[in-house]
């Protein structure tokens, strides 16, 4: 009775979002375009700067990465169960030029804590749905985000197994792949999206960028000529701050900048409060360390001389659209990342 009860929560959940039946129109679409230049969109609004649209039409953007929603985990009944999060909201309506790629962030945890029985078909349902209801042009293929070990490795490729199963046979699913994960086994998809970003061990305060290092994907480059799954790449354009105290991690500052009058540089990179303010809803006490993070472009092509020499028929992949930080960037060098 309570595993019943149960998966009555999780489908009240996943349906609340959209109301309407998708059309099976949406399905129906021709093969993947390969080799085309390509952004993320992670945002819970979907609005569209004049700066971004400037973007996408200057650089030639055919294909978009838009995350629809997060499935996490709600603690509040007797044991963890699966719930949607961050559901995107459409302000904007999506340019017609741009093929959709449907995006879905699952968080690693739940496939030990939760049973993910029927969750597949809520996850495929959703996007429809959501799809059908805001006028989001025709997919032809849905990714998957999950940064999964070598303990959910089971449980989560059966998941992608049977999302797989639901879908059209025109509509292919992929997955993002991280730098690590290439020493494992790939997932069940059709193709993977390599992360050449989030390198570093971002909660150790000797690390000097989290963000990208050439020296971290140098360990792990070799290993992309023999992978099975054919592969896209992305490439990281964000920056952040890296807050510790007591050489402990605390969290990530995206609203803070290295000219705040009570930080004092101490080395290269990294910062000391000088006197205690808040930022962000929280407190940073004096002598607390700050460590600003960016997406170097000079890194980036480093990167990209290790990676995709051993790439064909692929795809370059920005994460992501955001005007502030596509403005750290000359129009050649985004032309550069995404040459191949």
């Amino acid at each position: 009775m309570k595993r019943i009860s149960i998966l009555l929560i999780i489908l009240a959940l996943f349906s609340s979002c959209q109301d309407k039946k998708p059309s099976s129109s949406k399905t129906k679409e021709n093969a993947v375009v390969n080799a085309c230049n390509s952004v993320y969109y992670w945002k819970t609004t979907f609005r569209l700067q004049d700066e971004e649209r400037k973007f996408l039409t200057d650089h030639k953007i055919q294909k978009l990465y838009l995350r629809f929603f997060d499935v996490s985990f709600d603690n509040d009944y007797y044991k963890p169960i699966p719930v949607p999060v961050a559901t995107l909201q459409f302000i904007d309506s999506i340019p017609t030029y741009l093929k959709i790629i449907p995006t879905v962030f699952i968080v690693n945890e739940l496939f030990n804590k939760c049973d993910m029985t029927g969750v597949d078909s809520l996850l495929v349902e959703r996007i429809f749905k959501m799809s059908e209801t805001n006028d989001v042009p025709n997919f032809n293929e849905i990714q998957i985000d999950c940064d999964w070990t070598k303990t959910t490795e089971i449980v989560y490729f059966d998941f992608l197994r049977r999302i797989r199963k639901r879908l059209d046979s025109t509509i292919k699913l992929s997955a993002t792949i991280r730098l690590h994960q290439l020493n494992m086994l790939e997932p069940p998809v059709d193709k993977g999206v390599l992360m050449c970003y989030n390198t570093g061990g971002i909660r150790n305060p000797q690390t000097a960028n989290s963000i990208l290092s050439a020296n971290d994907v140098a360990l792990y480059s070799k290993k992309v000529k023999d992978y099975v799954l054919p592969l896209d790449v992305a490439y990281p354009t964000f920056s952040w701050a890296v807050w510790f105290q007591r050489g402990e991690f605390k969290a990530l500052l995206r609203g803070l900048f290295s000219d705040n009058e009570n930080l004092r540089q101490k080395k290269d990179n990294v910062y000391t409060v000088k006197e205690g303010f808040y930022q962000e809803g929280k407190y940073l006490a004096a002598g607390d360390e700050i460590r600003f993070e960016t997406s170097d472009f000079n890194e980036i092509l480093k990167v990209k001389k290790l990676v995709e020499n051993q790439l064909s028929d692929y795809s370059i992949i920005l994460y992501h659209l955001d005007s502030k930080s596509l403005s750290k960037y000359s129009y050649d060098e985004i032309k550069q990342i995404y040459s191949h």
